[in-house]
């Protein structure tokens, strides 16, 4: 019997845990959902969802029709859209809210079994299941039309499954969704203590999916690639240079490209970089700012509440945001200006904010009494390595550190278990 398996054993039957912990959030859940059956268009308030159920009803023809090899290799990356278009040609889009929970739930149960695997009690690993369940992005995302609803289960599954061929498949597919996954295969085989061979199939599997979709696209149109997208790497590097050169004089801006060509190349940014540093490190510690202190509340009171509906679009456009006046106006008058305009959703963003930063300075802690664990040594390189790839595009959001926040829950609960344990020993004295 596995370590993991006399955990459970020995904390209950599988069925009363799930019952316990699993139950009250799928109650929870349910009651989104009838909110989802009153008011569907909350369904396409995500990040792009108006762009991904146009890419979707012109999937669905394509089906129709017959041609959906030529139609899919021209739409991007498949996984970014492909699973959720699947569902909705058979159901709808509450058959796609039912999935997204289903994988929601699961999710939960398997930061569970992380938790119990890298020797965290059952009470702790049940209440760092607890904390990211009722997280803002893991309750909002399964109802929206967000690639993260798909992509953030897919990751946590493949770190339930640690390194193995079903591991890597897992890790594999959450790749061909969002490609941000690529590289991490290699550092995780790295650290974790296995045979090279296990390692060897660990990494085949995980990249197996994406090189075969390449393949597929270079059959197709004779390009390897992931298929053409307006957000791809090369969009968003050129978007991010673009944000970066705002504050600079018009003769140091790189030039703007004409539409249908407004993309970079990896050289032609990191030359920007070199020539501009200041402006390249401004914009860098502001994403750091967004990712780690912003909570992600706004996607309950925006997105799915609508609470503030005359603020949302004001506020989440990619141009004239909160993200371009803080850029250019500066943290104080952009708090000032939201302020006088939408005290309630500053107060709500600001207390949540408060909630976050504690979760945060606890998975710190928790990060480095553990760090001389293997597998805790991975959650804490996992976070590190989601902020570094939020570099890569134009502006980073707080969905941008959703595929860690289970790994931030476990090494919270973890910084709190110690700084319980030390009050404990202190007392003994």
């Amino acid at each position: 019997m596995t370590a993991l398996s006399q955990r459970l054993a020995v904390g209950g039957p599988l069925a009363t845990t799930t019952s316990r912990l699993v139950a009250p959030l799928a109650a929870l859940h349910g009651a989104m959902f009838l909110y989802d059956l009153q008011h569907p268009q909350r369904f396409l308030n995500a990040d792009r969802a108006g762009e991904r159920i146009e890419v979707i009803r012109g999937f669905a023809a394509a089906f129709r029709s017959g041609d959906t090899l030529a139609y899919s290799v021209g739409h991007g990356i498949v996984g970014d859209w492909l699973p959720q278009a699947l569902l909705y040609i058979l159901g709808g889009q509450y058959l796609v809210i039912a999935a997204q929970v289903i994988l929601a739930l699961a999710s939960v149960l398997w930061v569970r079994e992380i938790g119990l695997r890298v020797g965290l009690r059952e009470s702790s690993a049940n209440a760092a299941a607890l904390v990211y369940a009722l997280l803002p992005h893991t309750l909002v995302f399964p109802h929206q039309l967000a690639t993260e609803a798909i992509f953030v289960p897919l990751v946590v599954l493949a770190f339930r499954l640690s390194i193995s061929a079903a591991g890597g498949a897992a890790l594999g597919f959450a790749t061909l969704v969002r490609p941000i996954t690529v590289v991490w295969p290699m550092v995780a085989a790295v650290v974790h203590r296995a045979p090279n061979a296990r390692r060897t199939v660990f990494i085949a599997w995980a990249l197996a999916p994406l090189l075969a979709w390449m393949a597929l696209v270079l059959a197709a149109t004779g390009e390897f690639s992931m298929g053409r997208s307006g957000h791809d790497l090369g969009a968003n590097l050129y978007n991010r240079m673009q944000r970066m050169a705002a504050p600079l004089p018009e003769s140091q801006r790189p030039p703007v490209k004409p539409e249908g060509h407004t993309k970079a190349t990896l050289g032609e940014y990191l030359s920007f970089v070199a020539a501009h540093p200041a402006a390249a490190a401004a914009h860098s510690a502001r994403d750091v700012v967004a990712i780690a202190f912003k909570s992600g509340i706004e996607r309950v009171t925006l997105d799915y509440l609508d609470l503030f509906p005359d603020a949302r679009k004001a506020l989440q456009q990619s141009d004239g945001g909160w993200r371009t006046s803080l850029e250019q106006r500066g943290a104080l008058a952009t708090l000032a200006g939201l302020l006088g305009a939408q005290p309630g959703l500053v107060l709500s963003s600001a207390l949540a904010s408060v909630l976050f930063t504690l979760l945060m300075a606890l998975a710190a802690y928790g990060a480095v009494v553990s760090l001389a664990r293997r597998e805790w040594l991975l959650l804490t390189l996992f976070v590190l390595y989601v902020a570094a790839t939020a570099q890569v595009v134009d502006a980073a959001q707080s969905r941008h550190r959703a595929p860690a926040e289970f790994a931030l829950c476990l090494l919270a609960v973890a910084g709190w278990r110690a700084l319980q344990s030390r009050k404990e020993k202190r007392r003994v004295r």
